[in-house]
């Protein structure tokens, strides 16, 4: 490709765009990955509390705590598979991140070259072009 320096800065600033909105993808598929690692802590403490029958006086305080295990058993697993699909995102988020820099890097080095060929190609027609003399009667002679 040839484009001008002036077309591949405009390609520039959209993949850093790219690479900004890749990091700010990133960064929340993190946070939700580090929040359900949480509540998947706190709700196994909750789960392996509420087998302690102990303390229930009555049947039906029995069987309303055993239905609660049952619910944290099931919450337990749903909160598993959300996070095994908050993982595939975060690593879905983390190859687009990717991609971006690389994307953002071949720019940059295809801006780069595309100045050094324009500053070249200035250079060898300033080379072409004769020499202007200055009016003689400002310079004096």
């Amino acid at each position: 490709m040839s484009l001008k320096p002036k077309s591949w800065k405009r390609v520039h600033a959209v993949r850093d765009a790219q690479v900004k909105l890749a990091i700010g993808a990133a960064a929340a598929a993190m946070r939700n990955e580090a929040t359900l690692v949480n509540n998947a802590e706190r709700l196994k403490k909750l789960r392996d509390n509420a087998f302690d029958a102990g303390h229930c006086q009555s049947g039906a305080g029995l069987h309303a705590q055993l239905e609660l295990a049952q619910r944290l058993i099931r919450a337990d697993g749903e909160i598993n598979t959300a996070l095994v699909r908050a993982r595939q995102h975060l690593a879905q988020a983390e190859r687009q991140r990717t991609a971006a820099y690389i994307d953002r890097e071949t720019t940059s080095k295809l801006l780069d070259r595309s100045i050094a060929q324009a500053n070249e190609t200035a250079e060898r027609k300033a080379a072409r072009l004769p020499l202007r003399r200055k009016n003689t009667k400002e310079t004096g002679e």
